[in-house]
């Protein structure tokens, strides 16, 4: 009886033992603050030698101990339902508040590969899950030329799918990683019940102040290692970069092969 209570324990601990990023991801999620950036780096990857480990255990850190911004996906849907152009995203040092927009988590992100040594690339484009069912009214000329003015695209409605990724070069490989799509839970969002630019301006100010727990901002969140070194083929099913060499695929695909999935 003994033994198969034994032979049940082991069989149950396989999965977790099996996880290649169950340590990695374990040291970003308890990773005390630091003050700089280089600190935090040299923190979570130290005794590392492999970039595909520090590339995903900087990545984890920043699942765990980011935030997603609530208010500024709001902003940027009630504006895209209004057919207007959206404001300016607030001035945010995402390195010290914790929570941030797509472009944020790749920035920084950016930030922390090259202080960890690794060669990265920031990606803007759109993403989305649903993104296939927008459709524009323009010739497609006039899209692509308005796509490409990013921050001042004239397609409103489009602006809810501005976003940002990363491409890092692992084993002299580029691969993509979305840090913000790694977040397992889709309805994750911080500050959004905030309804103003004021009280946006004064949340972000307490957060430099006096930042959450770690349990607190890693409460709920699981990792999808879909978007980390995702397979261009399945990636460029939700995620379009507005220069297409980052797609990663031997013939690119179109705006319009994109949209008609």
């Amino acid at each position: 009886m003994r033994f198969f209570i034994f032979l049940f324990i082991c069989l149950w601990e396989i999965p977790t033992f099996a996880d290649p990023y169950l340590l990695l991801d374990n040291r970003a999620q308890s990773a005390p603050t630091f003050e700089t950036e280089a600190e935090l780096v040299a923190y979570l990857t130290e005794g590392l030698s492999d970039d595909k480990a520090k590339a995903r255990v900087l990545a984890a850190w920043i699942v765990y101990q980011m935030e997603r911004d609530g208010y500024r996906r709001k902003e940027l849907i009630r504006y895209s339902n209004q057919n207007r152009s959206a404001p300016e995203p607030l001035f945010n040092d995402s390195f010290k508040t914790r929570i941030g927009t797509s472009q944020d988590f790749a920035t920084l992100f950016s930030d922390l590969c090259r202080v960890a040594g690794l060669e990265v690339q920031t990606i803007p484009g759109y993403a989305g899950e649903n993104i296939q069912t927008f459709r524009y009214k323009k010739p497609l000329g006039q899209v692509l030329e308005t796509m490409m003015n990013y921050w001042s695209d004239q397609n409103y409605p489009l602006q809810r799918y501005q976003a940002s990724w990363n491409a890092v070069k692992i084993n002299d490989k580029w691969e993509l990683i979305d840090t913000y799509w790694m977040i397992a839970n889709p309805n994750l969002f911080a500050a959004k019940t905030i309804s103003s630019k004021t009280a946006m301006e004064r949340f972000l100010e307490k957060r430099i102040q006096r930042l959450p727990s770690r349990q607190q901002l890693s409460a709920g969140k699981r990792i999808n290692n879909d978007y980390f070194c995702a397979k261009p083929n399945f990636f460029i099913k939700t995620h379009f970069p507005l220069d297409s060499q980052w797609q990663l695929l031997p013939v690119p695909w179109t705006w319009s092969t994109f949209t008609s999935q």
